[in-house]
């Protein structure tokens, strides 16, 4: 036998408070939440090294940390932003004159004086691709170097920068970051007692110099956004390619 429930009779008051409360109750959570993001935010900014904080500002003479490839990413999107940090960290450049086309350059630079110099000195840079090239001279290549071969790198020998073409050299497919100057191929390492560390001869050396270039590949991987040497492909076994552009990858 079926039993009858009569309906309930409403209480619009209790409803209303109910839902009044409900409503506090998330201002409350949502005011604790950001209150806690807050007080994070502001014990890394005290206690943190800045390399480690996305809104510090990027500098050259810092260490590679967690945020310097967003950091350099994202100051080359501001063309006058990119120069300041470039000035600041003792980097002279030339600007390079925009061209148009299939493969205009906007936003370039040359670097002449600051770091070991480029061999072909040709070499036009977007200004993002200069910046972190310039972070990656300096406290990665340099570092690895005294560590590993107990002196300084006084030269870098590379394959190009600017070449309009799609990547590796095809008809057809994606055009290639060399071909806005947002790429350099990193060929080799003068030493200053006249060594040369070369890629394609010394990636497998077991020594120092094999521990160097890994080193050097790796740094690269944590500033640039595109670091591809020997290991990624055949394409690669005599350089590494470093790129500012793209989705992030490393090998």
């Amino acid at each position: 036998m079926a039993t009858y429930r009569a309906p309930q009779a409403r209480r619009p008051h209790i409803e209303k408070r109910a839902r009044r409360q409900t409503l506090a109750a998330r201002v409350v959570g949502f005011v604790l939440l950001w209150g806690l993001v807050g007080l994070m935010t502001l014990v890394a900014d005290r206690a943190m090294p800045r390399e480690h904080l996305p809104w510090k500002t990027l500098a050259i003479i810092d260490p590679v940390g967690a945020a310097t490839k967003v950091k350099a990413a994202r100051a080359g999107e501001d063309p006058a932003a990119c120069r300041a940090i470039l000035v600041q960290g003792g980097i002279d450049y030339a600007e390079v004159a925009p061209t148009t086309g299939q493969c205009g350059l906007t936003d370039t630079v040359r670097l002449t004086s600051g770091l070991a110099p480029l061999t072909p000195a040709d070499a036009p840079l977007t200004c993002r691709e200069a910046l972190a090239f310039s972070i990656w001279e300096r406290q990665v290549v340099q570092a690895a170097a005294f560590d590993e071969l107990g002196q300084a790198v006084v030269g870098i020998d590379h394959y190009g920068s600017y070449a309009c073409r799609r990547q590796y050299g095809k008809t057809e497919g994606p055009i290639s970051e060399h071909a806005t100057a947002n790429a350099i191929d990193v060929a080799a390492f003068r030493l200053a007692d006249g060594a040369v560390i070369s890629v394609a001869r010394d990636w497998a050396d077991p020594g120092p110099k094999g521990r160097f270039l890994h080193r050097v590949r790796d740094g690269g991987c944590r500033i640039f956004l595109t670091t591809l040497g020997p290991d990624y492909n055949v394409e690669h076994h005599d350089h590494f390619h470093l790129d500012m552009g793209g989705w992030p990858k490393c090998g």
